[in-house]
């Protein structure tokens, strides 16, 4: 049995396969033609093609030719005069939408994987294993999913900026070793960076490796060993001030992990919550993690702290170890109330007053409060608040009053308040006026908040600080085998959609309809 499963395995391996890969540079404002930057065939796949599916094979067609196809099928015109052009092979209804594999050359060469990133153009032709006259299914192609997996690999290899980029350019050969290490014979292996970046940016050694490489971890790391783990809440909430609407909040949080650990050891650490406090629920984890305590746990009112343990091999990469949702947080970290008046002149009160719980030092805390249908805002006049603290500003569009809180607030009283007046022009610009340049595109208004219709959005980051208490203990750090390591630990709170409703107007909220027993 294991070694059928293992000459499946390599059936399906051998069948992932693409007959080559280009990368195209679009058309230019005011041009038709695009330009093959990058090109890369595999003569001993084109013969197994011809050899395997006779009926649907088609031979690959000079670069100049393939290029203006992919460029005619999956560019977006750039070119004024061709913007109202109908084209059939492209603009017709009745072809199948399979995005991102298209057929070429008028449904002869099939399938083609291109996508798009980076302003180029990343194409790749697959390979088709049918003795049928009929095509296959997509999902009966799976060349298709290593294709994606390759043209999206060779953009991270080129980097977000290719303007500078062409046919002599110092990265393509960058380009050439990754696909000789990714797609050794056009068969994808490992279509990861950061795995083959070592191979990529370091010369070959003559010294054998001690232990034997793994595939998910092709170099070694060098230097001091060193496990950074960061521990980032998020928390969605929405207030309504009003009885017969109940505010809503939800808390839901990651790990990140970057290990840079001489050897391949495995990793053992522990989510701790503090005692009393409902443990971490829906738990889903990284693919490198071996072992995790994932199930539910009971909610204990014990003094005992509630533990998670995890147990992986991490990769070189920087990865999201586990993913969780704290459903045992039962108060708003931030409670706030929100009030505005008026039409053309709009009178602000905001206050807000912070748990007592909550530690009371941010990196950032702004209010953000947009006043639509209005035209662009005059002027504010602010009163001053009754904190005494933050500033006022206004976005770039002069439609939203920004209010930036500080660090920190009264320690006595953990409240912070705002009144302001702000101005309108008595007549708002024309539509025809404010379309002059087309160069600035502005966000549409929008449609639900008019006259008191308003809400205000929050955004604060509080660092060394988790609503849930969730923690990873230092000793519970555990390395196998052990060896010496320098731990760097964090954890914060960001805000997340965390919105205020105005007290005076409409909301939009979701009720749900029980029906009587």
């Amino acid at each position: 049995l294991e070694l059928w499963a293992g000459v499946q395995r390599l059936a399906l391996a051998y069948s992932m396969t693409v007959r080559g890969v280009w990368v195209i540079r679009p058309p230019a404002a005011g041009s038709e033609k695009g330009k093959v930057l990058f090109s890369r065939r595999y003569p001993t796949v084109e013969r197994r093609a011809k050899a395997v599916s006779p009926s649907l094979y088609r031979a690959l067609p000079h670069d100049s030719e393939l290029c203006a196809a992919v460029v005619l099928k999956c560019s977006k015109p750039q070119a004024p005069p061709r913007l109202g052009e109908f084209v059939e092979e492209r603009d017709s209804c009745s072809l199948p939408f399979q995005k991102p594999v298209y057929e070429l050359l008028a449904g002869k060469l099939w399938p083609v994987v291109c996508i798009g990133k980076n302003e180029l153009l990343f194409m790749a032709v697959c390979l088709v294993e049918s003795r049928g006259e009929e095509r296959p299914p997509l999902i009966e192609v799976p060349s298709i999913p290593a294709a994606i997996s390759l043209l999206e690999g060779m953009a991270e290899v080129l980097g977000p900026n290719t303007e500078d980029i062409n046919e002599t350019s110092p990265r393509l050969p960058e380009l050439y070793q990754y696909l000789c290490l990714a797609a050794p014979f056009g068969s994808p292996m490992d279509t990861n960076p950061s795995n083959l970046k070592f191979h990529l940016q370091q010369k070959k050694t003559a010294v054998m490796p001690k232990q034997k490489q793994p595939a998910w971890k092709a170099g070694v790391h060098k230097g001091g060993s060193r496990l950074h783990l960061t521990v980032k809440e998020e928390i969605r909430a929405v207030q309504y001030d009003r009885k017969e609407v109940a505010n809503t909040w939800e808390v839901f949080g990651t790990v990140q992990c970057k290990a840079e650990l001489e050897g391949h050891p495995d990793v053992l650490v522990a989510l701790t919550t503090p005692p009393g406090v409902p443990p971490l629920d829906h738990l889903v984890v990284h693919p490198c993690v071996q072992t995790a305590d994932v199930g539910p746990i009971a909610p204990d009112d014990s003094s005992a702290q509630t533990i998670r343990k995890i147990r992986f091999s991490a990769p070189s990469e920087a990865i999201t170890l586990c993913h969780y949702q704290a459903s045992g947080v039962s108060s708003l970290p931030i409670r706030g109330y929100y009030q505005m008046k008026g039409d053309k002149t709009v009178k602000l009160l905001v206050q807000l007053k912070l748990h007592e719980t909550v530690r009371n030092n941010f990196e950032y805390f702004e209010v953000r409060m947009p006043l639509f249908h209005r035209g662009p805002i005059e002027k504010v006049d602010s009163v001053v608040p009754l904190s005494a603290t933050g500033a006022l500003s206004l976005s770039q569009d002069r439609k939203t009053v920004i209010w930036n809180v500080g660090q920190k607030f009264p320690s006595k009283t953990l409240e912070v308040s705002l009144q302001a007046t702000v101005h309108f022009p008595e007549q708002p610009p024309s539509s025809s006026a404010s379309t002059t340049d087309d160069s600035q595109e502005e966000a549409p208004d929008d449609p639900f908040c008019r006259d008191l219709n308003a809400y205000a959005d929050l955004f604060f980051r509080i660092s060394d600080f988790t609503l849930s208490g969730c923690s990873i203990d230092p000793k519970s750090i555990t390395l196998f085998p052990s060896g010496k390591y320098r731990p760097f630990l964090a954890r914060e709170l960001c805000s997340s959609h965390y919105t205020i409703w105005d007290s005076h107007g409409d909301v939009m909220a979701a009720f749900t309809q029980y029906k009587s027993v």
